[in-house]
């Protein structure tokens, strides 16, 4: 079906709509391609597709995605790692130089085609420098706790991806997300 994209006002041609979890809203705006938000409002353009959501305390969903993607088990994703130093606030030549990289590999990195895998080491590189960096006490914690550290480390096995992130609004006022193979 083809959108009507003449110029028109959106908010004119407003559609309301609930994410649950089996109908999640795409939500782009972190740089993840992969991530999807349950118990959400957000609203699509009748007239050309336009979306836009209404998305509650997004500095800890962005923070939760965070903790997903360090903990998670599969390879990081050239995007993840983006989204990853961009949440430490790092410069592209100042978290090239901590992972041992010329800024262009860090670029190469970065851009990547979501199938090819990330070298192991520097995989797990850039994840104890997110928790190390990231200011989250339990992240950090780990750190720490050598049989903790020892269990995370050795559950990142680098292999798979194409999971999908789901985060959803509680009723509590909380985040969850999760990976799920997709």
């Amino acid at each position: 079906m083809a959108m009507n994209t003449a110029p028109h006002c959106c908010e004119d041609f407003w559609e309301e709509r609930s994410a649950t979890p089996e109908a999640p809203y795409h939500y782009v705006g972190s740089g993840l391609p992969n991530v999807f938000l349950a118990g959400v409002k957000y609203r699509v353009c009748r007239k050309c597709g336009m979306q836009s959501a209404d998305i509650p305390a997004l500095k800890n969903l962005l923070a939760s995605i965070a903790t997903t993607v360090v903990n998670k088990a599969s390879a990081l994703t050239g995007a993840q790692v983006r989204f990853l130093r961009k949440r430490l606030n790092r410069r592209s030549l100042d978290f090239a130089a901590m992972i041992s990289v010329t800024p262009q590999h860090l670029s190469k990195i970065e851009c990547q085609d979501e199938e090819k895998p990330l070298d192991p080491g520097r995989d797990k590189l850039i994840r104890v420098i997110y928790r190390a960096l990231s200011g989250d006490r339990k992240l950090k914690d780990v750190l720490s706790k050598e049989v903790e550290f020892e269990q995370w480390i050795a559950s990142i096995h680098g292999k798979g991806n194409g999971e999908r992130i789901v985060a959803t609004w509680l009723a509590n006022h909380q985040w969850r997300v999760e990976a799920e193979a997709a």
